[in-house]
């Protein structure tokens, strides 16, 4: 027999009629909600909007926050089968267009992708049935992947409440790029930037017709707001653009691929007021790290007249990557060391097979950067090669593990070819001594990517017993060959 039978009529009554008390502080269900989201779980938050009639709104209103697409929105409200029939689209009565804008008005995030599966007569319909013209008017965050399909329905997605926005588009073939030019513009010109959090934008339309996306470029990026705190923009701006860019009052991280401006009119003051994190892609990180040493204004930093102390633009600057296709050497590195405060620094340079390694620092070099940007966290200094020629060894390591004290990932080129020898020379060095009481983490990654394993099977232990010495922390190793795979299980072995 069921517990519900047995049970007496007035049980049963206040069963039903009374909620949970946990129900009756909603922050606390919200979290049993949120984690049922956190962990994919639909069927739990359906069974909890369908079984409680105090939690349907809160349930359902967290199930529908967050969609990889409108496809799911379009079944379950519209007419059965309006994706998949023929002309005529069935016509969606009063009662399926009240029940599609309640379930679009709990959306807060929406992915849109290429392939969105919704032909454009729907997007049609739901244009015309839609008195305000906006699909999810509650949207905060948009990612739409825009294609042909989407593009001229554009206001459907773009909510008034929208903090986040990134557009991406790419066009099928030169062929098209006339016919994507004329589409794709006017709604670059028409985006309301203004009380935008975080932007970007993104499209590959070839030859010269692309070049004519950089007023519109420049134009979403001249109506940004205050708010502004992430930009991404990879398309030719203006530089008047990149001059507004630099003084936006709350912008924290910056990728470009343009290059900074020729003449900079703005006092140093206001030059990236609160920047944290900058990323510069290809040809431009040269440009833009010569453009901050000219405009800086070193001081001697007393003990070496080489380390020069940032006074000018970005001086609190914690995150840096570039993708530089110059050598890494110390003219490269010398404007890098201004940003004193650097906590995460990533030059994804590969070397050329043919040209051979592009890595021309040296340990005295290494030393330097160590000194200049004590507080680095992760560095990663080029993509290791498997040329072996380089001039750095071990000693760089020492180098940085006891002046970068914080240094949790590290990546570097250092010559591989006589390793348990110079691990077991460097291990001497008595400044490694105070490594456990300095140490203030308890993790470390090395990084080795492609370079040349040359350990015999005797060596293994006393090369991972010289890494150890000097990384204290040290639990993983990771190389793209078998052999450093196999080092790096001996490591988690102990």
């Amino acid at each position: 027999m069921s517990l519900t039978r047995r049970a007496p009529a007035s049980l049963l009554q206040r069963t039903v009629s009374m909620p949970h008390p946990i129900i009756e502080i909603s922050e606390l269900a919200q979290v049993i909600f949120d984690h049922c989201l956190l962990l994919r779980d639909e069927r739990s938050l359906i069974s909890l909007a369908c079984t409680c009639r105090a939690l349907e709104e809160q349930a359902l209103s967290t199930l529908w926050s967050e969609q990889s697409s409108l496809v799911t929105l379009i079944e379950s409200a519209l007419p059965p089968g309006i994706l998949t029939s023929s002309k005529p689209l069935p016509q969606p009565t009063s009662a399926h267009w009240d029940k599609f804008r309640r379930y679009a008005s709990w959306m807060r995030r929406l992915v849109l992708t290429w392939k969105s599966g919704i032909p454009g007569e729907v997007f049609h319909l739901i244009s015309l049935s839609l008195s305000d013209g906006v699909a999810c008017p509650g949207l905060r965050e948009l990612c739409w992947k825009a294609n042909l399909n989407t593009l001229p329905f554009h206001r459907l997605f773009l909510s008034p409440k929208l903090t986040t926005l990134s557009l991406t588009y790419s066009s099928l073939s030169a062929e098209s790029s006339e016919r994507d030019l004329l589409i794709l513009r006017p709604v670059i010109m028409g985006l309301d930037t203004f009380p935008l959090q975080h932007l970007h934008l993104q499209w590959w339309i070839p030859g010269e017709v692309g070049r004519q996306m950089e007023s519109a470029a420049s134009s979403a990026i001249l109506r940004c707001g205050p708010a502004l705190e992430t930009l991404a923009v990879f398309s030719p701006v203006s530089a008047e653009a990149i001059q507004y860019v630099m003084q936006l009052p709350n912008l924290i991280t910056w990728y470009t691929s343009n290059g900074p401006p020729n003449t900079l009119t703005l006092p140093l003051s206001e030059v990236f007021p609160q920047l944290d994190l900058l990323e510069l892609v290809l040809e431009v990180s040269f440009e833009w790290l010569t453009f901050f040493t000219k405009t800086s204004c070193p001081i001697s930093s007393g003990q070496n007249s080489r380390l020069p102390l940032n006074r000018g633009p970005i001086q609190r600057l914690g995150g840096l990557v570039t993708y530089p296709k110059v050598a890494i050497d110390a003219a490269f590195m010398s404007p890098i060391m201004l940003f004193r405060d650097l906590v995460f620094l990533r030059l994804t340079s590969a070397c050329c097979p043919v040209l051979g390694c592009a890595f021309s620092l040296t340990d005295d070099d290494i030393a330097e950067i160590a000194t200049a940007l004590p507080r680095l966290g992760e560095a990663v200094l080029g993509i290791v090669c498997s040329v072996n020629s380089c001039q750095t060894t071990v000693a760089s390591l020492v180098s940085l593990s006891t002046r970068c004290r914080d240094l949790e990932l590290l990546e570097i080129h250092f010559n591989t070819a006589n390793l348990r020898i110079d691990l077991e020379s460097v291990s001497a060095d008595p400044r490694l001594d105070t490594l456990p009481s300095l140490r203030t983490r308890d993790i470390f990654h090395l990084s080795l990517s492609n370079a040349p394993y040359a350990i015999k099977e005797d060596d293994a232990v006393p090369v991972l017993r010289g890494f150890r010495r000097i990384f204290p922390s040290l639990t993983e190793i990771s190389g793209n060959t078998t052999p450093w795979k196999e080092l790096s299980l001996r490591l988690s072995e102990g």
